[in-house]
């Protein structure tokens, strides 16, 4: 395993480099739209255990949804189709429009809103909150989507704000994405960051710890910004989002060896 990457980081990345990083991550999806898609169709094995551990959402009426990063709208289609649940509104929110036109066949919402924002720029001028205007919902989800926010504050700060879009007694769910669990996984993020941090003369020292470079595909000069989180980071973070929030879930999914993804459900009190 190549280990150029064991030395010392920053302990809070600078806005200049989380800016940089932003714009490496969204030009990836904006180039790789079709291809990243079309890898990205079936829906995720822990979904079901996200639902399975919110009855009270199953059992009331049709909830309203926002689903931030939501992609090419694979959850909106998890939630009409296998798990029978039609939203009564659903929220879709990402940067890349053609992601989310790539999946919208098969989308059955009774009311599907798409909101064309970029959500980390938005983080990081400290506008998200006000920028994304929609009324509180019954579940707010993000799935694959914390581990492109650079920087540990940004993401505490985005939480906090899901939260914020979400109702008293409402839902919050996120995955955080534990690709270095995985062998094969960890040592092309190794390889491909040190080449990454290379071509876009970026210094590894710049970056927090568990920040890396991932390439797609075997692609020259592709890369997209991802964390890998730790548990002790993930109880941290937690820990620091306050008391009007109950932690209702925690558990592992996803891959081979159900360990990619750690799922986390919060409620609002």
């Amino acid at each position: 395993m190549d280990t150029s990457l064991h030395i010392s980081h920053t302990q809070s990345i600078s806005t200049s480099t989380a800016e940089q990083l932003s714009c490496i991550t969204s030009e990836f999806y904006a180039q790789q739209a079709q291809s990243f898609s079309a890898t990205r169709q079936a829906p995720w094995q822990g979904w079901q255990k996200c639902l399975e551990a919110m009855p009270q959402l199953l059992a009331g009426e049709k909830p309203s949804v926002l689903d931030v990063g939501c992609g090419n709208l694979r959850f909106a289609r998890f939630l009409c189709g296998e798990a029978g649940i039609v939203p009564a509104k659903y929220f879709a929110v990402d940067n890349c429009k053609s992601l989310v036109e790539s999946g919208n066949v098969g989308t059955h919402v009774s009311e599907l809103v798409f909101i064309e924002l970029d959500v980390i720029k938005r983080l990081l001028d400290n506008t998200l909150s006000s920028e994304l205007t929609v009324s509180a919902c019954d579940l707010v989800v993000a799935f694959g989507f914390l581990h492109h926010v650079p920087g540990t504050k940004k993401r505490l700060q985005l939480l906090r704000t899901l939260l914020e879009k979400t109702k008293p007694g409402g839902f919050v769910c996120v995955s955080f994405w534990q690709f270095m669990n995985n062998q094969k996984l960890a040592d092309k993020a190794y390889e491909t960051t040190v080449q990454g941090l290379q071509a876009l003369g970026i210094d590894a020292s710049e970056l927090e710890k568990n920040d890396y470079l991932i390439g797609w595909q075997g692609k020259a000069e592709t890369w997209r910004y991802c964390h890998h989180f730790s548990q002790e980071e993930l109880d941290k973070l937690l820990a620091s989002l306050g008391s009007d929030v109950q932690v209702c879930a925690q558990f592992s999914a996803d891959g081979k060896d159900n360990n990619l993804n750690r799922y986390v459900i919060l409620q609002r009190v």
